[in-house]
């Protein structure tokens, strides 16, 4: 299991403080409620269900980050550009808060009812995406198997916004429209062949075998999420 000393430095320390001794001195309290507001981001003084409550957020944020950071070492998440995972799990690390934003906008639409490579699924994409300039330059592919063996692959453009799967794809619905109107289907057929050539090479790169169900998603469609498994 991947260390979660690295994934909240202020919550892990929180944790320790909490685990020490059972006999607390007030002075003991009030740096732990120190420790507390500071990972969680709180100014003031919040009542003590607040601080037990950012205490509670703080543990579950470290659960869930570090089987995130578990997800993406694991061979049910792969990657074109190994830098990508080292600097995924870098940005969960430093910008926590928006990973588990987008955690809970999961959660909420699916009404808690949401598997976790399901959510790791569509959340891991979307941290790439919001933090686009701390990867590399060029295009990002990446797969996700799941436990029946079904999985995606999903397309990221590069940091100008270019991507070869949404030009083929753009390229295929304007030659379909082509082909109905001259009747002419040549290259409709020439393309569709490229298509499928392309599509090859992707499965055969992240492991899928004959026989496999797996979808191509491009990153704007991960929220639609039509090949989530129940």
């Amino acid at each position: 299991m991947t260390s979660i000393s690295a994934v909240q430095p202020a919550a892990l320390l929180i944790l320790q403080q909490a685990s020490a001794q059972p006999a607390e001195t007030d002075e003991d309290k009030e740096k732990k409620a120190d420790l507390v507001k500071v990972a969680n981001g709180i100014t003031g003084e919040p009542a003590e269900e607040t601080l037990k409550a950012a205490f509670a957020i703080s543990v579950a944020f470290m659960e869930l980050a570090a089987e995130a950071m578990e997800f993406i070492d694991s061979d049910q998440f792969k990657v074109t550009d190994l830098t990508v995972k080292q600097t995924l799990k870098q940005v969960i690390s430093e910008r926590g808060w928006e990973f588990m934003q987008l955690v809970k906008q999961q959660q909420e639409a699916h009404d808690g009812a949401i598997s976790r490579e399901n959510l790791f699924a569509i959340v891991l994409p979307q941290m790439i995406v919001k933090n686009r300039e701390r990867f590399t330059e060029d295009e990002i592919e990446l797969s996700v198997k799941f436990e029946d063996k079904s999985g995606i692959i999903v397309f990221i453009p590069d940091s100008e916004g270019n991507s070869t799967y949404s030009d083929l794809m753009n390229a295929m619905k304007e030659e379909e429209i082509n082909a109905a109107t001259t009747g002419d289907e040549t290259a409709l057929r020439e393309l569709g062949m490229e298509l499928g050539s392309y599509a090859t090479a992707w499965s055969d790169a992240f492991g899928f075998k004959p026989g496999d169900v797996f979808m191509f998603v491009d990153v704007k469609d991960i929220l639609y999420a039509a090949w989530m498994k129940p």
